[in-house]
């Protein structure tokens, strides 16, 4: 551990232990100490004294106290989990001193391109396409309080001041901090609402977003000319979108009024930011303008601006006569108040507001002296072209069934007929051409949200909401029945006598067997004139969205992983021989069971993820904490990810002859359906595998927890098919089971190995060396598999009745979990987990020890939770405490 970490920790942790002392008294903090020491002692030597001593120490804790232990060993991930993000941060402004800048960064990038002699003509064509949009969800799995983060920053603030001044005593600035943090409920009492949603999603657009949009931007530049590419300066190609407020899909609290609310709150929330930099830019640029092209460009916008708006005339007194850069300022100032109540003096438009923005930027750029690009002016250009006055692009989405259901109801009430399937698609066909839309029969519900969905695009602007996502999407009829309920709203009609759409729709591939006919349900699409000619009004664009977590949970990790591979190969291949540009959005989780691991390495190992430059994709629960609290962290994320797309488009890998990819990909296919079998066996075709989830994961605890405004199941009943991906990781995560992101690997690779021996082994291993792709799916899963936990898995196994049903399936997994850990080993040639990880390994190991307390408060608490038929909720707040402790100390929940 770096030194300055380990001190940052210690200090900390001390302070903490202090607080706990004093108030809880000795007793406690002996406790802690306690089962902090038995954890390592049975980590070290787990024989059955030591177990047993763990076991006693956990049983003689009364709820009180027990509940107060698992607060102090929570509160301990938090402060760990700060002081590494403040070493990241410092490792961060370390290499930014280096030459070669950081691994995955655009300094190394570009530098790698110049490298590769990449002509900077194919490098302006991929800046003119590249599109890339991280897309903030609602997922419930952020299991942080608001407050306890507000809390966490003050501590960050204190640190860096004395930092900056050893002189001061330390223990007065952090104390009151860490005492607030002591006495500051954890867990929330009340469930989260979209309205609490919308609230935390402000907080990370205030904090960090919006100027990140310019800072990165600058920094693009920046770098650009530093490598002496000349490919041109690219508009600005970052943009936000938000799926809180419009993803209603099995979400019975997202209605259409409040999804109307949550685009008005976007609107405040952007405008509001640019009123803050206006006010802050008018004592930056405190000096007179008088180098004459600045003069020119200011007095002929100000000239413009008063003679539209007399009114405004009031300014020109109020600073200085040659104080024209504060003049403007004050204008747009005056106007941006003015805006949100859309008075005639407020801006009518964005792209009014980023003209000004632009003008005064040049005006700023025209002064001698490269310094004052510093002053951040281009940043508030760049945000008002990025954020527009919408602040993230509000996306829909909704259940195939739904719009099904909606869209019969349509057909029917025009005499059309719902089935089979091509005779629907031409009775959509036939509704779409005809000149007036068809009249929609009341009380048809998803109706309302194309309605919500239009009002938005008329009162904002169509950048404030235009893609309507089709979750389960399983035949080109599911994108048809959209079209037919947009064009009964208003959404899709004829101008000029062609078709036009003013969104667009976009299928969401989610299982196994969806992602294997995606690209059979893109090619009919595509084949349709009509569909192109309305593809063709949406800029000839067709984003398809792949899905991470559903895929894994129907069909295994490596098999779920192989499917959404070879799915983008095979849409990309359609696109091209249909003449459509394609975009993928990828609906990652945080987790590597749920897509989640280093967004660089995944891009570049998937050469498809980002055609011609454009990419969304999800950040969801605790991801968005992780990635934008920090604003250094957060520039450093989004930097990784255009990084990864220049990557993935311009520095192709070392050319693999065609036949051997071939094999490779026939090799893959037989791994995935070997892995998947076993999976399914397991998970849905073993009668007793449900009882075993239920009882040996605390699945019902997390179904109470108000962690979100989204129900855990799409649909009231006990069947695994319809609990979300979600809670179905979280589960296994706080039982250190693991088991979605590494069961049925083993069999897989040991089934493949033996049947081609002796040379089987060697083909893997050659694949792991040489294709990306299977790299990076063999290391995500020895990540896995590291922190995979068998010990505490069967603390939680024997909770589960009965012992006959316990010993069969955990044995089942054990015996998975050996052969995965062995092959896995095998393939990648080294001799224990992680051995080249060093960093990962060592962070485990260190909070193992801590976290395992927390596991075992959990199973004592959760069995005596289960039995009672009334229990106290003073018992509902220990366990809600453990669940949030495992998920801080794991770093994942789902």
């Amino acid at each position: 551990m770096d030194e300055a970490l380990r001190r940052e920790v210690r200090f900390l942790t001390t302070r903490l232990g202090v607080i706990v002392q004093e108030r809880c008294g000795p007793a406690v903090f002996a406790a802690i100490e306690e089962l902090r020491s038995l954890s390592k002692q049975i980590r070290q030597h787990p024989d059955p004294q030591s177990l047993e001593a763990g076991a006693r120490a956990v049983a003689s804790l009364r709820l009180n106290e027990a509940t107060a232990v698992a607060h102090a060993f929570s509160l301990f991930f938090h402060l760990v989990n700060l002081c590494e993000e403040r070493q990241r941060i410092r490792r961060l402004q370390a290499y930014e001193r280096h030459e070669g800048g950081a691994p995955m960064s655009l300094r190394s990038t570009f530098a790698e391109l110049r490298k590769r002699r990449v002509p900077s003509a194919a490098i302006a064509r991929l800046f003119e396409s590249m599109r890339v949009e991280p897309v903030l969800t609602a997922h419930p799995t952020e299991a942080k309080r608001r407050s306890v983060m507000n809390h966490l920053w003050s501590i960050a603030r204190c640190l860096d001041e004395l930092a900056a001044n050893p002189s001061l005593p330390p223990e007065p600035r952090i104390d009151p901090w860490i005492e607030a943090l002591w006495l500051t409920e954890e867990v929330r009492e009340r469930p989260v609402t979209p309205e609490v949603e919308i609230e935390s999603e402000r907080v990370y657009l205030e904090r960090t977003i919006y100027d990140l949009a310019g800072d990165l931007w600058q920094k693009f530049r920046r770098e650009l000319k530093r490598s002496g590419i000349k490919a041109g300066e690219p508009a600005p190609f970052i943009r936000f979108g938000s799926w809180i407020g419009g993803d209603r899909d099995g979400n019975p609290n997202i209605t259409p009024e409040f999804s109307v609310e949550a685009a008005e709150a976007l609107r405040r929330s952007v405008l509001s930011y640019y009123c803050r930099s206006c006010e802050q830019f008018l004592s930056v640029l405190s000096f007179p303008c008088t180098q004459p092209a600045a003069q020119r460009i200011l007095r002929r916008s100000l000239a413009s601006d008063f003679k539209r708006f007399p009114g405004l005339r009031r300014l020109e007194s109020a600073d200085q006569p040659q104080e024209l850069y504060r003049r403007k300022l004050r204008v747009m100032l005056a106007r941006l108040e003015k805006t949100p109540e859309r008075a005639p003096e407020g801006y009518a438009g964005a792209s009014e507001f980023a003209k000004d923005a632009r003008q005064l930027e040049t005006a700023v750029r025209a002064l001698p002296g490269s310094r004052l690009e510093g002053l951040g002016v281009a940043r508030l250009r760049v945000a008002a072209e990025v954020f527009g006055f919408h602040g993230a692009s509000l996306d829909f989405r909704q259940h195939s069934g739904l719009t099904r259901a909606s869209a019969d109801a349509v057909l029917r009430a025009d005499g059309r007929s719902v089935e089979p399937a091509e005779a629907r698609i031409q009775a959509i066909r036939e509704m779409l051409r005809a000149q007036h839309p068809p009249v929609a029969t009341e009380g048809i519900e998803v109706l309302r949200e194309f309605d919500a969905l239009r009002r938005i695009q008329e009162r904002h602007s169509e950048e404030a909401a235009h893609r309507y996502i089709v979750s389960m999407t399983t035949s080109a009829a599911d994108v048809w029945d959209v079209l037919l309920l947009a064009r009964v709203a208003g959404l899709v009609g004829w101008a000029g006598g062609r078709p036009r759409s003013s969104i667009d729709v976009v299928p969401l591939f989610e299982t196994y067997d969806d992602l294997d006919r995606a690209a059979q349900v893109l090619d009919e699409l595509a084949a349709d004139p009509l569909y192109r000619q309305l593809l063709d009004s949406r800029g000839g664009v067709q984003e398809v969205m792949l899905g991470y977590s559903d895929s894994v949970k129907d069909s295994g990790y490596l098999a779920a992983n192989w499917a959404l591979f070879r799915a983008q190969d095979q849409l990309v291949n359609v696109a091209r021989r249909r003449g459509i540009r394609l975009g993928f959005f990828h609906g990652k989780g945080g987790s590597i069971d749920r897509g989640g691991s280093v967004s660089y390495r995944t891009v570049q190992a998937q050469p498809h993820a980002a055609p011609s430059g454009r990419l969304r994709i999800t950040e969801q629960g605790e991801v968005i904490s992780l990635k934008y609290s920090d604003p250094a962290i957060a520039e450093r994320n989004l930097e990784q990810l255009v990084a990864s797309v220049l990557g993935a488009n311009l520095l192709h890998p070392a050319r693999i002859r065609r036949a051997r990819m071939a094999r490779w990909h026939t090799h893959a296919g037989e791994l995935a359906a070997r892995s998947r079998a076993f999976y399914r066996e397991l998970v849905y075709e073993t009668p007793d595998f449900a009882p075993y989830f239920y009882q040996a994961t605390p699945i019902d605890l997390i179904e109470h927890l108000p962690l979100g405004s989204r129900p855990s199941r799409r649909r009231a009943s006990r069947d695994l098919r319809d609990l979300r991906a979600i809670p179905w990781v979280f589960a296994w995560t706080q039982s250190r089971h693991f088991v979605p992101s590494w069961y049925g690997l083993g069999r897989a690779l040991a089934s493949f190995a033996g049947e081609r021996s002796p040379k089987g082994l060697e083909v893997l291993r050659e694949m792991y060396r040489r294709w990306p792709f299977f790299s990076i799916l063999i290391e995500n899963a020895e990540a896995s598999l590291a922190k995979t936990d068998l010990d505490i898995a069967r603390r939680y196994a024997g909770l589960v009745q009965p012992a006959s049903l316990r010993t069969a399936i955990f044995g089942r997994i054990e015996e998975e979990f050996q052969r995965s850990r062995r092959m896995v080993l095998l393939v990648s040639g080294r001799s224990h987990l992680l051995a080249d990880q060093p960093r990962l390994a060592e962070s485990i190991r260190l909070r193992n020890p801590y976290v395992d307390p927390l596991n075992m408060l959990q199973i004592r608490f959760l069995e005596e939770w289960r039995k009672s038929r009334k229990p106290r909720p003073e018992l509902l707040r220990a366990l809600q405490i453990t669940v949030g402790g495992i998920a801080f100390g794991m770093k994942s929940t789902g």
